[in-house]
């Protein structure tokens, strides 16, 4: 997706930082959920999520701090992605942690994809603040997507469950940018 200046009310830098604070709400969800299920079943796995929850809690409150600072609000879709990662997250965590990691590869993948587009738009824009806070986060996303992968997440068996999370991931945050 290429990011490009909007004509409606709302600039996209705004929508940017909207649609994002709503990812990193339903990827907080995703491991909020992740840490329930495996605290019954997989203790050991536990430290790990709750790292990378630490990671997308400091993300989004980045996010809200720079949406403030534009005096904006929360995305519509900000309950709805909270629901659907904890959703996510609880379905993920019951295929145990290839399953876990199949979801945390797929998000990330998309998620890292996007943050890429957003810093070239907001080089153009020239909107330091903004592009500082996407360029900090996507470091982390990286590295998310990469534990992911090297954890199990790229087991082929998943391939059909990180497909639907991809696109589900997808059409979300197109949602959220229209």
């Amino acid at each position: 997706m290429r990011y490009q200046d909007c004509a409606g009310s709302l600039d996209t830098v705004r929508k940017i930082l909207k649609v994002n604070h709503a990812g990193e709400f339903g990827a907080v969800n995703i491991y909020r959920a992740q840490i329930l299920v495996s605290k019954f079943f997989r203790r050991r796995y536990v430290p790990m999520l709750q790292n990378f929850m630490a990671d997308e809690t400091r993300h989004l409150n980045i996010f809200w701090t720079e949406i403030q600072k534009r005096h904006g609000v929360r995305c519509k879709s900000y309950w709805l992605c909270g629901v659907g990662g904890w959703a996510m997250g609880a379905i993920s965590a019951l295929f145990g942690k290839a399953g876990m990691m199949a979801c945390t590869w797929a998000v990330e993948s998309v998620v890292v994809h996007h943050l890429k587009e957003q810093l070239i738009y907001l080089n153009q824009q020239r909107d330091c603040g903004v592009y500082d806070a996407v360029k900090f986060i996507l470091e982390d996303e990286e590295n998310h997507r990469d534990i992911g992968y090297a954890e199990g997440g790229g087991n082929i068996f998943y391939l059909p469950f990180r497909f639907m999370i991809s696109a589900f991931t997808e059409i979300v945050i197109r949602l959220g940018m229209r």
